[in-house]
């Protein structure tokens, strides 16, 4: 069907016919003209139906949706109006009528309702505020641009019935958000340049946003703010003064220009002055002023807009923004799928006594007692209506906390939830007969809790709330209170961890706990946080976390512990990857031990300012949940680790693995000289005879492992005082030259006083590989697992962990799968690579009892191992060991013959298949498998159950 065709037909029939009699045939119409299925006819995806089915509160009856396609749209008719004030009531019911709908038919992202004159699209989008499309047949007609938007009818329409997500209004508000507080920001950071005090700056923008808000969104009438701007362009001397005197107006209500203007208070229009404008400035503001701040999206919208203010203050504490996604996954299993389960407990219930009380009414009517049945009736309804109410009161009571709010994105989501659930309690009201007067929205931004330390975020996740709040109700029919912004106690200024005092903080009471904490690694609080603060810390909380565990830890155990105190009912973080490991996992196995995890994303990417980071996201609550997601799938349990494997954290440290493997020292400061210079002081004499080979030595750090060797020595005096370490003059003068000027500046004494040392001088390490020519060497952070013969005399880095053992077999079992799959799951991670760390990785790993004949077995394929890999580094001078493993991987899933690293593949599957017949094992085993054989043989040698 031809546009010019559709629309001719409708003019005149739209006004001829019953919905009853035409929705399916104007279905089937707009259907044709941009080639969407019809029910019925070929090709027709499933569930595509006319009339579904659905069930209706209030009565034994079902409703039925006019038109229904899954994961697309509910369809709603109603007959056409000559008016257009009856026009849009009548397509407001419609709309009210799919709404009840959609929660029965799965929540489909859109909801068309037409009166055969006009077609409204509504979307429903998780996360988003809705957004309407409005279709009149001139529109469809000429194929016209839409009011708002940058879309055609057709455009709309097409998208309805092939991609519904091009009409998520993310997409559009994303971008317009992105644009117009990037403009702003802009702004902002010329004034700092000039002289301005940042936070005043800041506090200013974010009034002059807000009035861009309130004057797109209907609020602040006249077009008020865009007035300033235009005369702050030709006057910019007056610009301070029109803005002052606009503030003061938005701060109590009153007049300005001429103009009345809403009371808005809410502390950001207080009585500080506004900045003057330069001509730049009020242009740059002034075309920011022209985007649509009504379509702004709070989810994204305070994060970016301190980003483009204060980033480094962002950053000084391992603050990170979320992105929406990542929020809903954990607001929607910790908030959402709690309430409304608890709402459809009580819809039920009201159900079952209007559909009982209706059998019994209509036998009352039977036995001819009119009034009794009517009484039966009207006392169900109102027990109904008060089940239903009740729980709108509950929804009132309901208080989400974030205890690291930032400019508040996770707040916003979990308000705006909170807001369309009770917008499905209230049309479930007015089924009973509870009236929109009787019955107001109480959802208000005073439920959500914040704790936030620094100050102008703190604001800005007020006014993000507001904004949300304010536009969700300006899409949702207008409800306002005035002041419209009220002044609220509910984000706190403050630390979340310590008060200012030292001792623990306490937080709100709260029925849920979600968030994003501060991601700071253990080594990394000291810098950025300072000594006494971090001493603090770790003093407050030394009885329930160890002392090197990052800071994001401390959120989830004070979450923790709300839930086991019965204050909250569910938590849940975004946190860094890194809490599923070593130190930092005991916070998840006490959170197993108190109650226990019900979700969990344990190793998602993240893109955080151009810089690549894994994060885990889960959620808990005190052991009552029953049903349990990993990564999307339902599993019995999850671990402390964030998996559902044999749960390996309860391995243990086994007797004969401990006081072999060890962390290199830690230099703290520049001790390493280039190959040529460390060669030439090994040869060169001293005054007093003493051997400069016996402080300068051989060195390696991780990347000399995985790639290829620097050559590089390290100067170690060892254990010696300053009068022997100078002796050694050339080394010693290269210590005193270039160590000892950024050791006078460590924060630890020790370090100060003993500047020519190394900040760990690593003497178990020393001891335990004296006696041997060579030592086993692992990469603590790399891609690959990877065992590396180091020569005994090295010293390794920090950044390399020690085996002191010289013997092939142990190296051979350490190259194997078998131990790359414990050493994973035990160890830790940095961003995407793994993190070996010896006390869980080595400490605990249960090595094979061979006989004779399997340990030589062992030996000889670990040589050729070894062997291989010299041969191919030996065939092109740029290769590395990464770049080997690289291909390895990619080997064992798409093999390829001809390739050369085909034969170092073989050779570890030999090398595998060696070393499963050392434990007895049939190979190849799944991980799963492998994991709970080793844990199993760990625990028996311990002595403890499995």
């Amino acid at each position: 069907m031809q546009p010019q065709e559709f629309t001719a037909k409708w003019r005149k029939r739209a006004f001829e016919v019953t919905e009853e009699q035409a929705y399916q045939e104007h279905y089937a119409d707009v259907a044709r003209l941009v080639g969407g299925p019809i029910p019925g006819q070929a090709g027709a995806p499933h569930g595509l139906t006319f009339q579904a089915g659905v069930s209706k509160v209030g009565t034994t009856d079902f409703g039925k949706a006019d038109v229904y396609l899954p994961g697309h749209f509910i369809w709603e008719a109603k007959r056409a109006q000559k008016t257009a004030g009856a026009r849009a009531k009548k397509l407001g019911e419609a709309l009210a009528q799919a709404m009840l709908y959609a929660y029965d038919l799965g929540s489909p992202p859109l909801i068309v309702v037409t009166d055969f004159v006009e077609i409204r699209v509504h979307t429903l989008f998780n996360g988003t505020m809705p957004r309407t499309f409005r279709i009149t047949l001139d529109d469809i007609e000429h194929n016209q641009v839409l009011e708002g938007t940058s879309l055609r009818a057709l455009d709309v329409l097409r998208f309805v019935f092939h991609a519904p997500a091009e009409l998520d209004p993310r997409l559009t508000r994303e971008r317009m958000t992105t644009e117009a507080t990037g403009q702003v920001g802009a702004v902002a950071r010329a004034m700092v340049k000039r002289g301005h005090d940042r936070p005043a700056v800041a506090h200013f923008m974010l009034r002059v946003v807000f009035a861009m808000f309130a004057e797109d969104i209907g609020l602040l009438k006249d077009r008020l703010l865009t007035a300033v701007l235009e005369r702050s362009v030709t006057k910019p001397a007056q610009s301070e003064s029109y803005l002052t005197e606009l503030f003061a107006a938005m701060a109590t209500g009153g007049e300005f220009w001429g103009h009345d203007v809403t009371h808005f208070n809410g502390g950001l229009f207080d009585a500080r002055p506004a900045f003057p404008l330069t001509v730049e400035d009020a242009t740059a503001l002034l075309e920011a002023a022209k985007l649509d701040w009504s379509q702004v999206e709070p989810a994204i919208f305070g994060g970016l807009f301190e980003s483009s203010l204060e980033a480094e203050v962002r950053g000084k504490r391992g603050a990170h923004f979320t992105g929406v996604q990542d929020i809903e996954r954990i607001v929607e299993p910790v908030v959402m799928v709690d309430l409304l389960r608890q709402w459809d407990a009580v819809r039920e219930e009201a159900r079952a006594l209007v559909t009982t009380a209706e059998a019994q009414a209509a036998q009352q009517e039977k036995d001819g007692s009119a009034r009794k049945a009517a009484s039966t009736r009207e006392k169900a309804r109102l027990a109904a209506a008060k089940l239903v109410t009740d729980f709108q009161a509950h929804l009132g009571a309901v208080r989400v906390l974030d205890p690291a709010c930032g400019s508040g994105n996770f707040l916003y989501v979990a308000l705006k939830r909170l807001m369309d659930l009770e917008a499905l309690v209230l049309a479930e009201a007015g089924l009973y007969g509870v009236g929109s007067f009787d019955l107001p929205p109480i959802v208000h931004p005073r439920q959500m809790l914040g704790i936030e330390i620094e100050g102008f975020a703190a604001e800005l996740a007020s006014v993000t709330l507001w904004i949300g709040y304010i536009q969700w109700n300006h899409t949702h029919g207008g409800y306002y209170q005035v002041p419209v912004l009220q002044q609220l106690e509910n984000i706190e200024n403050r630390d979340a961890l310590l008060n200012e005092d030292g001792t623990e903080a306490d937080w709100p009471a709260a029925t849920y706990i979600t968030g994003n904490p501060p991601f700071l690694g253990d080594k990394v609080m000291r810098d950025r946080l300072g000594a006494e603060i971090t001493e603090a810390i770790r003093k407050v909380y030394g009885d329930r976390l160890p002392g090197q565990s990052d800071l994001v830890c401390y959120w989830p155990e004070k979450a923790r512990a709300m839930v086991e105190a019965g204050i909250t009912r569910r938590a849940g973080f975004v946190t860094t990857n890194s809490i599923r490991g070593g130190k930092n996992r005991v916070v998840l196995e006490r959170i197993k031990a108190s109650g226990d995890l019900f979700m969990a994303w344990p190793d998602e990417p993240w893109l955080q300012d151009g810089a690549a980071v894994r994060v885990s996201l889960f959620a808990f609550d005190g052991g009552s949940e029953q049903v349990k997601v990993l990564a999307g799938q339902p599993v019995a349990d999850i671990n402390p680790d964030l998996t559902a494997h044999a749960d390996v954290t309860r391995a243990v440290v086994l007797a004969e693995n401990r006081g072999l493997s060890f962390q290199g020292p830690v230099k703290i400061g520049p001790f390493e000289v280039a190959a040529e210079v460390g060669a030439r002081w090994r040869n060169e004499p001293n005054p007093d005879g003493v051997d400069n080979r016996n402080v300068v030595r051989p060195w390696v750090n991780g990347m000399d492992l995985t790639r290829r060797r620097s050559g590089k020595w390290i100067v170690d005096f060892d254990i010696m005082d300053e009068v022997e370490a100078a002796r050694f003059v050339a080394p010693f003068q290269y210590v005193l030259e270039k160590v000892k000027p950024e050791r006078q500046n460590n924060a630890r004494e020790v370090r100060r006083r003993l500047w020519w040392r190394l900040g760990e001088t690593g003497s178990a390490l020393k001891t335990a590989v004296a006696p041997l020519k060579r030592f086993i060497g692992i990469a603590r952070v790399a891609k690959h697992l990877i065992p590396v013969w180091v020569d005994g005399e090295t010293l390794p880095d920090s950044a390399v962990v020690a085996i002191a053992r010289d013997d092939d077999f142990t190296f051979g079992v350490l190259a194997s799968t078998i131990h790359r799959f414990w050493a994973l799951k035990q160890g830790t991670a940095l961003e995407d690579r793994p993190r070996y760390t010896p006390s869980t990785c080595f400490e605990t790993f249960p090595f094979p009892n061979p006989t004779d004949e399997q340990r030589a077995e062992i030996e000889k394929w670990a040589r050729y191992v070894v062997t291989m890999r010299e041969h191919l580094l030996a065939q092109d001078a740029k290769a590395t060991l990464t770049g080997l493993y690289n291909d390895v991987v990619r080997l064992r899933a798409e093999p390829d013959a001809t390739h050369p690293v085909t034969a170092l593949v073989k050779a570890h599957a030999d090398l595998d298949q060696a070393v499963a017949a050392a434990y007895g094992w049939e190979w190849p085993l799944s991980e799963d498998e492998v994991l709970a054989r080793l844990l199993a043989l760990n625990l028996e040698r311990a002595g403890h159950a499995s």
